[in-house]
């Protein structure tokens, strides 16, 4: 994947529309901001001011999750995890945010001959549903294979109805879908594709990125990775978000350099 040249930090102000529980502690934000919903690409993300106090000092970082740029809104999805992203749940409608954005590079879409793949840890559906989205636009289709702990992330699926996807679960308890890892469902899958020439795009955990890392490998096949990680900045100024290249030559900076990368070109450890 090509690095994104343009460093122009774009401070901006939204609007919050609407905030949605998909879980208990899973939250969906609808954002106003016409420029972002016009501009954005699928792998892209913005850097929230979740307070406006010295704590948390720091923004925080969101991938843009879907857009809709004739009525002027985006959504980013989240799990609150800690200060940053209570506070950020917290929010009431009308309340005005405070982001730095749309930040990184994107996927690069696939060719009319070429069989996507999206795969996803937890919330790693979230980049990948906005890729799905603007697939969807483009009148190509797509297989989703979605792994969670349980069955109680998915009752967000049904956000899937509008997109041209063929849906693959997998739940580490076996609630729903396949029980195992999403990896390995991947493998059992695959040869009903039937079809060599797949693109894979992907976001989740570094294990399960690294499982796909070896498997993409032994089967030579194209793999796009959205990489998730704390960044301070969002444009490389901290040098925080770093990973390490494939060839052991220096490291990558996910906020400048990504957050999306040929498998091929990084070290996942996990």
């Amino acid at each position: 994947m090509r690095a994104n040249t343009d460093t122009t930090i774009r401070l901006a102000t939204g609007k919050i529309l609407a905030a949605f529980s998909v879980t208990e502690d899973i939250k969906k934000i609808r954002i106003s901001h016409r420029q972002t919903a016009e501009c954005a690409l699928p792998g892209q993300f913005i850097n929230i001011k979740t307070s406006d106090s010295l704590f948390p000092l720091l923004r925080r970082p969101f991938s843009i999750n879907r857009t809709n740029p004739a009525q002027g809104w985006f959504e980013i999805l989240f799990r609150v995890v800690g200060a940053g992203t209570n506070a950020l749940a917290q929010l009431k409608i009308d309340s005005d945010i405070d982001f730095v954005g749309p930040l990184g590079n994107s996927f690069s879409l696939p060719d009319k001959s070429q069989n996507s793949v999206l795969v996803a840890g937890g919330l790693g559906i979230a980049p990948l549903e906005f890729l799905a989205q603007k697939l969807t636009e483009e009148k190509l289709s797509a297989h989703l294979f979605w792994g969670n702990q349980s069955s109680e992330a998915f009752s967000y699926q049904k956000q899937f109805s509008r997109l041209n996807l063929k849906t693959f679960f997998a739940t580490d308890d076996g609630s729903l879908g396949f029980r195992g890892n999403v990896v390995t469902l991947l493998e059992r899958e695959l040869a009903a594709l039937k079809d060599e020439n797949i693109c894979i795009y992907a976001c989740g955990p570094n294990p399960m990125l690294r499982a796909l890392q070896n498997f993409a490998a032994a089967k030579n096949l194209t793999c796009q990775v959205s990489l998730e990680t704390m960044m301070a900045c969002g444009f490389g100024a901290c040098m925080g978000c770093n990973v390490e290249k494939a060839d052991g030559s220096g490291y990558f900076y996910v906020c400048q350099d990504g957050p999306v990368f040929d498998i091929k070109e990084i070290r996942i450890y996990g």
